[in-house]
């Protein structure tokens, strides 16, 4: 596993957090901030809207990644004035 990163997550915009992975926790600890995510087949166009996007961290703290092949995935901060952060750990 690689040392964990530190991601920001700017406003109102798509993030890439991971990208052509197959496994990994991403983490946050910010409940003030909505958070949205997507996966992309590694390779395939990045999001420009939020047709596909589900709630991040529902349940908890972390969102597990398990993908069969490497996909990329991305966090939107739904806040237009507080910007996020998240750790990925892969």
């Amino acid at each position: 596993m690689a040392n964990p990163v530190i991601v920001a997550l700017p406003v109102s915009a798509w993030t890439k957090v991971a990208t052509s992975v197959t496994a990994g926790t991403i983490y946050t600890k910010q409940t003030t901030v909505k958070l949205s995510q997507t996966r992309r087949m590694t390779g395939n166009a990045a999001p420009t809207d939020q047709s596909d996007a589900v709630r991040a961290f529902v349940d908890g703290g972390s969102e597990t990644i398990s993908a069969s092949a490497p996909i990329d995935v991305y966090l939107y901060n739904h806040n237009a004035t507080k910007a996020g952060s998240v750790r990925v750990d892969l």
